[in-house]
């Protein structure tokens, strides 16, 4: 699910949170070290986001929530916020021309640079939580 969640409303609120779950309580994300990701170069993106991003922009940047039963993958551009709502168990991951989150039909693929050299905890912490969950579903 794409939603831009620039002015978030409390029943966008409540969607994302029946689909991925609560936000982490603050002791929960001290002690994950963290459950935000770095920011990261946007690539390329599947045809479901252009009716919301702008294709001329040069600088496309994102970065990834981590949530009880998945993920949400943030893209800011200019003055929107756009989220893409990903449970654990419709994520694939690959990485081959750069790093590539795969599911619901669409696609992001990040640049392999510095900044995807700065997540690589993160993305070790991504993995451990979706196989828990995954092994519970």
């Amino acid at each position: 699910m794409i939603l831009d969640n620039s002015a978030p409303t409390p029943d966008l609120t409540r969607k994302i949170n029946k689909i991925v779950g609560k936000p982490f309580s603050f002791l929960a994300r001290y002690k994950m070290g963290g459950i935000g990701s770095h920011r990261m170069y946007i690539k390329a993106y599947s045809q479901g986001f252009e009716k919301f991003l702008v294709r001329n922009s040069n600088s496309l940047y994102g970065n990834i929530e981590l949530r009880p039963d998945g993920i949400i993958i943030h893209i800011s551009q200019r003055n929107h916020r756009f989220s893409w709502v990903l449970p654990y168990y419709q994520l694939s991951v690959f990485q081959s021309e750069g790093f590539t989150l795969h599911g619901q039909g669409e696609f992001v693929r990040f640049h392999t640079d510095a900044y995807f050299d700065k997540n690589k905890v993160f993305f070790e912490r991504m993995f451990i939580a979706r196989e828990r969950v995954l092994e519970n579903y």
